[in-house]
């Protein structure tokens, strides 16, 4: 059961990632240095301090996002940043998602995300030592079955501003999954 909560979270997150990549106009031109990938996110009120796990794309074109079977598993403990889009710094809509639970319903990273309230600050320490702050804007519900192409722009689509949206599941559990997705929109300060 709980197996299925994780697979509907991680589902929305790869449509969203799949619509967003669709319907970009203008691909990342330059490929991420390895000293300036995300390497550990903070937020301050959540008390989160988490390792950032690169993820790509998987077969079909989604957004990968791993999960495991173990209790114990560093999924439920890092976040994953989309290395397909923006590196969090960058022109962009750069996007971090966490798992709210794990197998067995414990809470997992972004169990208390949807606290977050304008004005929170958010960090990413890049591998090259640089942190960034971001400053929460506004924390969005928005329903899993059919999110719209304004939201999927929103989240993922191009911007000329430097933002950071995060990313999980939220909502009441339908037996298939979460039908809501909680978006934090961040900009860079």
């Amino acid at each position: 059961m709980k197996k299925i909560i994780l697979y509907g979270c991680l589902l929305l997150v790869i449509v969203l990632a799949v619509v967003a990549l669709s319907n970009r106009i203008t691909l990342v031109e330059t490929a991420a240095k390895p000293a300036q990938t995300p390497a550990q996110l903070r937020i301050p009120a959540l008390q989160i301090n988490a390792p950032v796990l690169p993820v790509g794309q998987t077969a079909s074109g989604a957004m990968d996002a791993p999960t495991s079977k173990a209790l114990h598993s560093p999924y439920w403990t890092s976040v994953f940043w989309y290395d397909q889009g923006p590196v969090p710094g960058q022109e962009g809509n750069a996007v971090i998602a966490g798992h709210v639970d794990r197998v067995g319903g414990d809470p997992a990273i972004f169990w208390s995300l949807s606290s977050l309230v304008a004005g929170d600050k958010v960090f990413v320490t890049m591998k090259s030592g640089q942190q960034l702050q971001f400053v929460v804007n506004r924390v969005v519900r928005y329903p899993a079955s059919a999110p719209g192409q304004d939201v999927i722009n929103a989240v993922f689509g191009p911007s000329s501003g430097h933002h950071l949206n995060l990313i999980t599941c939220s909502g009441v559990w339908t037996g298939n999954g979460y039908d809501e997705r909680l978006v934090v929109f961040t900009t860079l300060v």
